[in-house]
């Protein structure tokens, strides 16, 4: 009883983790004056998704463990703690990623989005052959479609 509650304890502290991760990254972006659009939610239902599926398989490998913990005390009088370790470790590496991400500053992503933008127009840019090529290319478009 004390091991599952001390699980669930766990999935709680995910949880709260996340929307406290929800709540700085709605702040930031309001800061920033940048629109907020559902993309960002539902980026948020995906996490929830990947770290809950990660810490079920662990909480999986916890049951094993913990049976085999009483199979000891049981029939061999092996007194082992029982602690949910792996389980455990998964929410101290979501609570390590998110409170990481709580706490960097919001002109990161900013930078980090204009590094991205950045390598895509250097690739276009090699991809064509220059950038006069591209430029050329675009205005091209831009006469078509008028």
């Amino acid at each position: 009883m004390i091991c599952g509650g001390i699980m669930l304890l766990m999935y709680i502290t995910i949880l709260a983790l996340i929307l406290a991760d929800l709540v700085a990254g709605v702040r930031k972006a309001k800061s920033r004056g940048d629109y907020r659009t559902s993309d960002g939610y539902k980026r948020t239902i995906d996490k929830i998704a990947r770290y809950y599926n990660m810490t079920f398989a662990m909480s999986l490998i916890d049951v094993v463990q913990v049976a085999i913990i009483f199979f000891l005390f049981y029939f061999y009088q092996v007194d082992i703690w029982m602690i949910p370790w792996f389980t455990l470790f998964a929410t101290g590496y979501v609570a390590w990623v998110e409170i990481h991400s709580i706490w960097e500053p919001a002109d990161i992503k900013e930078k980090k989005q204009q590094q991205d933008y950045k390598k895509a127009l250097l690739a276009v840019i090699e991809q064509y052959g220059g950038a006069e090529k591209v430029i050329e290319m675009l205005k091209g478009r831009d006469n078509d479609e008028e």
